[in-house]
Parts: structure tokens; sequence; C-alpha cells
């Protein structure tokens, strides 16, 4: 899974933005005091002794006798970039109990929180932070100058911690709007480490909006800014890794990593040293080198815990887990799972969340073990049904808002037109008091006017009932692919009894679909989905329901067939995804499928007629077992669910909530089909 290469204290950029009264000491000489303090945070993290010394001549310096709370607060930063996250944590404390040091310590807190992975804590105090700083930190969009008031480091670092909590929720827009303003602040704090940082979110965010052009030229706008200074350069490397290894670019990903590595011990900095071997760690663990992988991982954790860097450290034990599972080193693998649990508690993680299930699910399945592995499909199954409705349900607001706007406009037209229409007749009837005659015509041509404004309006309310309708068709189609989702999937539904499915459900899942998306990248799998809707599409009868489930999933609702039909539709899928290659860019690739089918009521050991019904939901999760055991048992390949033996809905209900095990007492029957 891929790691956050960013700093907790710089990683986060933020929402609202400098509101409150300026709180902060407002003299110039505070200010002139900000880019020592930046070069001693940088300093902290690969020369502590170094950086000590030279907070002691800032502490004797004018600034810092004029203003110890700029001392105290270079005291914390020292404590953090060290690993003494206790002392840090006291600094803080005392500084957020002072007016004037108010937002330095809530800042500082910020990233404490960052890294012990509370982010909605970091987030919050980050904005607290900001909002001390008051208009102090605003900047201009000529320039960036700044009111004296202004501390610029403790203000670039709150947005950064922001920013990471955007990024997390999937804002990037937001995050690259603030990022940008970040780094104006880091330029003026004259703090070269972070703006190297906040040069690789902002690429980072460009990725994220898949705009190619933007991460290439901030990639090169961090790497430009890190001159040969070996602690800055590794950061760059860094972020090139990064974006390599989500772009499917292995080996721009290695180059990089080893480079930033290589770096990171030239300028014996211990925090990215661990940064870069948890991260080797993930490239060997994907490439299928275990050993390498499990020695970069353990190298790192040490540090990782000495720094109570809990973001990193949870991403490293969950990549042990993996690979564990792969050594089938199974006992291991459970406790190390139970310790990410126990690291990510109470956290609002769901894309991070997926990522892991989906490598669980993997790595289950390819060991032999497919109760955990269902376990972790299913989890990660219902997150992404999560993370899906709330993407539906805002891109359905959107089409909402837009669909409105446009209905207002068309109305206040109208009014418009009523208005000149009204004018129009007063005006007649005006000039009708004078000429009888002219009074008779206007009013004729009032009348006219009145029917071509009902007219009109008739036809703007056909118009809005039409995009109505589309709004509706659009809402229950899958903008990718344009197949039904699965909202059309429940209308549908809500049209059947509920409590007893008729027809047959065939669930198709890509095979090692991720592989695809990186190895190709996640343009190509774009192409992959696409491509195996139109030949489902084809494949089926024309009274056959596609659906994408989500994700690489896919459900046929076919109605109308039969069991003895069932099987040779799921040959015909099998086949139509498997026989050719799909031609992406770089060229055809091999694509297959697992299938789970079954025809609806199950037949059991009920009188024909009689069987237990079930609801179409049960009825989803029993193909999704069968589906399950075809990718356990080889993948590119059909299980369908022959018979049951269940008397009533009552057993069905036992069998199904414990399917591997009714499976191999032989409660329930399979049949298979091979694809090609």
């Amino acid at each position: 899974m891929m790691k956050r290469l960013f700093r907790p204290t710089l990683l986060a950029l933020g929402a609202a933005l400098l509101l409150a009264k300026p709180t902060l000491a407002a003299t110039p000489t505070a200010v002139s005091a900000v880019p020592e303090l930046a070069r001693i945070d940088t300093l902290a993290m690969h020369d502590v002794p170094a950086a000590r010394a030279a907070l002691d001549d800032l502490a004797h310096s004018e600034a810092g006798r004029a203003h110890p709370g700029i001392v105290r607060f270079g005291e914390g930063l020292v404590a953090f970039e060290s690993g003494d996250t206790a002392a840090a944590q006291r600094v803080a404390q005392a500084l957020a109990a002072q007016p004037a040091d108010a937002a330095r310590g809530l800042v500082l807190r910020a990233r404490i929180a960052s890294r012990q992975a509370h982010q909605a804590e970091a987030a919050q105090l980050a904005q607290q932070s900001l909002d001390a700083q008051g208009e102090a930190c605003k900047i201009g969009d000529e320039a960036h100058a700044l009111a004296e008031g202004c501390d610029a480091l403790a203000a670039e670092q709150a947005l950064a911690v922001l920013a990471f909590d955007r990024l997390n929720r999937g804002a990037a827009a937001d995050a690259s709007a603030l990022a940008q303003r970040a780094l104006l602040l880091a330029e003026a704090a004259g703090h070269h480490f972070d703006q190297i940082s906040l040069a690789g979110t902002l690429a980072w965010a460009a990725q994220a909006q898949e705009h190619g052009a933007d991460v290439r030229r901030w990639l090169a706008d961090a790497a430009s800014r890190a001159g040969d200074d070996p602690l800055l350069m590794s950061q760059a490397k860094a972020y090139e890794g990064t974006l390599a290894a989500f772009g499917g670019d292995k080996p721009t990903q290695l180059r990089a990593i080893s480079e930033s590595l290589l770096l990171a011990r030239r300028a014996e900095a211990p925090a990215l040293i661990a940064r870069d071997l948890s991260n080797l760690g993930d490239y060997y663990m994907h490439a299928g080198e275990t050993a390498k992988a499990v020695n970069a991982t353990r190298e790192a954790l040490p540090i990782m815990e000495r720094f109570g860097d809990v973001a990193r450290e949870r991403t490293a034990h969950h990549n042990l887990s993996v690979m564990l599972i792969q050594q089938r080193h199974f006992d291991a693998a459970r406790h190390e799972i139970a310790f990410v649990e126990a690291l990510r508690k109470g956290q609002p993680d769901t894309t991070q969340r997926i990522r892991e299930l989906r490598e669980l699910d993997e790595a289950w399945a390819a060991a032999g073990q497919p109760r955990e592995a269902i376990a972790a499909f299913h989890a990660e199954r219902k997150l992404t049904d999560e993370a899906n409705a709330r993407n539906r349900e805002a891109q359905i607001g959107e089409l909402r808002l837009k669909y409105d706007i446009a209905r207002k406009q068309r109305d206040l037209e109208l009014l418009r037109r009523d208005q000149s229409l009204k004018d129009q007749q007063l005006g007649n009837r005006q000039l009708a008091q004078r000429v009888g005659i002219a009074a008779a015509v206007l009013l004729g041509l009032a009348t006219v006017l009145g029917v071509l404004m009902v007219r009109r309006v008739r036809a703007a309310q056909a118009e809005l009932q039409a995009n109505q309708a589309l709004l509706r068709a659009a809402s229950e189609r899958d903008p990718l692919t344009d197949l039904a989702n699965r909202r059309h999937f429940l209308a549908v539904m809500e049209r059947m009894d509920a409590a007893r499915f008729d027809g047959a459900l065939l669930m198709v899942d890509i095979d090692h679909f991720k592989h695809i998306n990186d190895g190709h990248g996640h343009a190509a799998g774009d192409v992959v989905i696409c491509e195996i809707a139109r030949r489902l599409k084809s494949a089926v009868r024309g009274g056959d329901v596609v659906v994408r489930w989500g994700g690489e999933e896919f459900l046929i609702f076919a109605p109308g067939a039969n069991a003895s039909q069932l099987a040779t539709l799921a040959e015909r899928v099998l086949d139509c995804i498997g026989m050719d290659p799909v031609h992406i860019e770089s060229g055809p690739i091999k694509v297959t499928a697992s299938v789970g089918f079954a025809h609806f009521p199950l037949p059991t050991q009920a009188e024909p007629g009689t069987e237990p019904g079930l609801h179409w939901e049960q009825a989803v999760n029993w193909v999704d077992m069968a589906l399950f055991t075809a990718k356990a048992h080889g993948r590119n390949r059909a299980v369908g669910i022959t018979r049951v033996q269940a008397k009533d809905a009552e057993e069905l209900t036992r069998l199904e909530s414990d399917f591997e095990t009714a499976r191999n007492a032989g409660q329930v029957e399979l049949m298979e089909v091979v694809g090609p």
C-alpha cells in the first residue's frame, strides 16, 4: 500500500483561514527571528546538538530576549524533530496557555497529533492556530508582504496540517489552493524544507486531480528548490517516488526511493531514513521480494517507534502482516493485524483502510485461507460501497444544484417577460383612451403575446420535466461505463416482491485488477473497466440488466433465465472477457474474470413451488459467496450454486452465515465452469 511520504508536521493544508484578531506579538524584531527559527527546525532533523546551539544563540539575541515565546517555540520544534514527543507536548501546552504565543503552541500540538495519526484533532488544532493569528498572515494577490504580527512559520505549518486533512478526505482542489498560500508563507519564513514539502504536496494534489502537467511542474519545482543539499534533495526524491508508485511507474519508484534513502543516510536524518526504508519495504512487498521487504520494514520500525510516528508505524505493521501471510506465518500475521487495528482505532481513514483490506483479501486468498479472505473482502466492499454512495450523493447534489439554477433562471426570464407584457398592456390601455381602433389592434396584439407566453411557459415546464427526467436517469447510470448503477438496480428491485426474489444473478469480478492499476496506471484501469462493460453488454440478452456494482465488480440480473440456461450464460461471460486481450496504451493485456451465479428461489429440499424465498439482498450475498469460491479456486472460472440442503428460510440463513463450512459439509452443492 502506498505510504504518506510527507512529514506529519507539514503534510496537510487547510480550509478556513485567518478570521480572528491578531494576538501574536507585532514587532519587527519578532518577525525577523522567524527565518532563524526555520533554520533551527530543519537543523534539528539531522543535527540536534547544532540545533540546540543555534537556539541558544537566538535566545541571547535581541529578538530572543524581547520575545521569549519565540525561543520557547524553538525548544518545542527541536524536541519534536528529535523525537522527544513528551517534551514537545509540554512546551506546546505552555505556549498555548499564553495569549501572545497561543498560535505557536496550537500548531505544535497539531503537528504532534498529526504524527500520532489523530488527524481530526490535528486539523482542529491547526485551524485554532490560524484563528489566533487573525488577519496578520493574510497574503495579498500581488505581494508577499505580511503584517508585523504574523508568525509565517506557525501559519504555514498550520496550513500544512490542514492540507493533509483535505487530501485525506479527497478534497484535492481545496488542498491545492491552500498549499499555494502555505508555500508563500514558507517562502516568507525562509523555511526551505517546508517549501519542498509543500511543492510535493501540490504535486500530490495535482495527481489526485489527474493533472499530469502540474504534477511534473511541481516535482521539478521541488527539485530546483533542493539544490545540492542532501536533506532537501531526499525530501524531493521521496515525493517523486510516491507519485511514481501512484502512477504505476515501478522503475522510477525504485530509483527515486533508493536515491532518497541514500541522501537521507548522507544527511544523517533518522526520520527520513525510516520513511524511505518503509517505502522501500512497500515496493519489495508488491514486487514479491518478501525477504527484502521484511528486512527493510523491520529496520524502519524502531526509528518510527522512537519518534512516535504512529501513521507510518501503522503502515509498516500492515505491510508486515501481508508479508507474514505470504510466508504462511498466519498466527504472527493475525497478531500484526490486531496491532494495526489498535493503532487505527477511531480514525476516519476510509481510503487507506480500503487499500489495507484489499491487500489482506488478496494475500489470504493467495495463501489458501478462504475464511479470512472472505471477511476482508466483505469489509473492504462495505467500505467501498459507503465511499461510492457518498460520491454518488455528491454528484447528484451537483446535478440538482445545476438544474435548480437553470430552473430559477428560466423562472426569472419568464417573470421579466410577464412584466414586460404587463407594461405593454398598461400602455395599450392608455392609448385606448385616445384611439379606439388602435386600442383594439393593441388588444389583439396583447392576446397574441399572451398566447405566445403561455406556450413558452408550457415549453419551459416541459423542458424542466425533461431535465428532471435526465437527472433521474443520470443518477442511475455509472459515469465511467454508462452501465446501470446500484441506484438503478434498487429501483428495479423496488418494483418486485422484496421478500421473494425471483430470477438469476451473476456477480462478475475482474481478476487481479489491482495489479493492472499498479502495473499500468489508473488510466489503463479505467480503459479495462470500460471494455469489460462493453463486452458484458454484448454477452447478455436484451432483457438482462448489467450493473456496475462497484470498482471492478459487475452484477448481471437475468429475470427470464432459467437454471439450465445459467451455466451457458456464465460461460459466455467468461469467454467474452478472457478470449481476447484488452488493448491499452502500452499494448494488449490478458484480462480474465471470476463469476458467482445462482438461480432464485434456490433449489432446496422443499417441494417444488414451495422453496423458501429470499430477499434480493440475501440473493446478492449468495452469489457473492459463490464468486469468492471461484476466486479461491484459482480465478478465471465461474462457480454456480446448484442445490442447497435446507427445508426453510431459517435453515437457509444459517447456511448463509457460514457458507464455507456448509460447502465443505456438502450442504451447498456447486458447479464450476472454467474460463478460456
